[in-house]
């Protein structure tokens, strides 16, 4: 069972509340929306408790080199169970393409999309991938402090399909209802079982159950895309099908477990390719598929046998084999074995820029981070 942090609730609100700011200074403002849904939004004693409200406008970007006019609807909508209670209110932004003469199209493909976590809101995907519009970023190089840009984003989806952004409950505006708790919804199948019912609902409430369907997750995203694909196929409502980003469906790889050598297994081509991008091996520019074939390759005949054979390693071996990782990974042989041939991926990021009093990022190695402590 998997339990989410009530700090990233608090977080994952300031973040919708930045966004929900920065549609305001879009090109439609949200003086466009009437006083009352304004009113609505105020935090006075009057309106100390939590409830459905919906804000929506027209806006249009260039996308895949095309004008397209869209619908953007930022919301927090009822979710009931069964016995028709409701048990959460579920913090939303979903994006319709908008035709001048027809309005919206009910039978377009419709993608549903999250972060992971567990406890991340949507933000990160929707603000930097999927959406419309995206936050100006100097990727890979820092990005300076605020006041931030937006940019029409023209890698968006909404060319292909209509897009709904969801933080679960616990994330974003998302909170518990009816007495419920937040841990009543911080569980694997909880998880599963409220963005499942949030998504039934949404559909009918729009009238896009007979559209074309698709799920889209990042990270445990993509763990609980599995659940849901599953949950949803039992209830008569399955999807079209689904879209993984940076999949995780074993949690093994990425935990470096005792008594595990499969973490230290996958993790070496990053490590060589990281290095490579750094400048810390010796590789020609341009080439880094050829090195990464090379290092699978190494891999899988001589790093992984090795690691299989524990003690019965010689030293010899070792030797030969930790001079072999220090070409591909720009870590010293010395390293290397005082390690016992295995680095785990947060000492091999803050290990391979420590002379330069940096460390490589964890979900991107291209970036840079200050290290101000060089021995730890």
């Amino acid at each position: 069972m998997h339990h989410f942090s009530p700090a990233f609730s608090r977080f994952g609100f300031l973040l919708a509340a930045v966004f929900i700011a920065l549609s305001c200074l879009s090109a439609n403002p949200c003086a466009a929306h009437s006083s009352e849904n304004r009113a609505s939004l105020s935090l006075g004693k009057e309106d100390s408790i939590p409830h459905a409200i919906r804000l929506r406008s027209s806006h249009s970007a260039v996308i895949a080199g095309q004008m397209l006019r869209y619908q953007a609807e930022v919301g927090r909508m009822e979710v009931r169970d069964a016995e028709g209670f409701v048990t959460a209110l579920f913090g939303y932004t979903s994006y319709m393409l908008e035709d001048k003469k027809k309005g919206i199209d009910h039978k377009r493909p419709i993608v549903f999309a999250f972060n992971g976590g567990p406890g991340s809101s949507s933000i990160w995907l929707h603000m930097g991938a999927l959406g419309p519009k995206r936050v100006v970023v100097r990727d890979p190089e820092p990005t300076p402090n605020a006041p931030y840009l937006l940019e029409d984003n023209d890698r968006s989806i909404l060319d292909v399909a209509d897009l709904v952004m969801i933080d679960p409950v616990g994330t974003g505006i998302s909170v518990p209802m009816g007495g419920k708790e937040f841990k009543d919804f911080w569980g694997v199948d909880e998880d599963i079982e409220s963005i499942s019912a949030f998504i039934t609902q949404y559909l009918i409430d729009v009238d896009r159950v007979n559209a074309p369907k698709f799920l889209l997750g990042e990270s445990y995203g993509t763990f609980r895309n599995a659940g849901i694909m599953d949950y949803m196929r039992d209830a008569g409502l399955p999807f079209n099908g689904v879209i993984m980003v940076s999949a995780v469906f074993d949690l093994i790889p990425l935990t470096f477990p005792p008594h595990s050598d499969l973490s230290y297994v996958v993790h070496l081509p990053t490590y060589a390719s990281t290095a490579a991008y750094h400048g810390k091996i010796s590789w020609s520019e341009g080439q880094v598929e050829s090195l990464l074939d090379e290092v699978r390759t190494f891999t899988e005949k001589e790093y992984a046998p090795a690691l299989y054979k524990g003690s019965r390693l010689g030293n010899d071996e070792a030797e030969a084999l930790a001079k072999k990782l220090e070409r591909y990974t720009g870590l010293s042989a010395d390293y290397w074995l005082s390690a016992n041939l295995r680095v785990k991926a947060s000492e091999y990021f803050a290990e391979l820029l420590r002379n330069e009093a940096a460390f490589v990022g964890r979900l991107d190695s291209r970036y840079r981070g200050f290290n101000p402590r060089t021995i730890s």
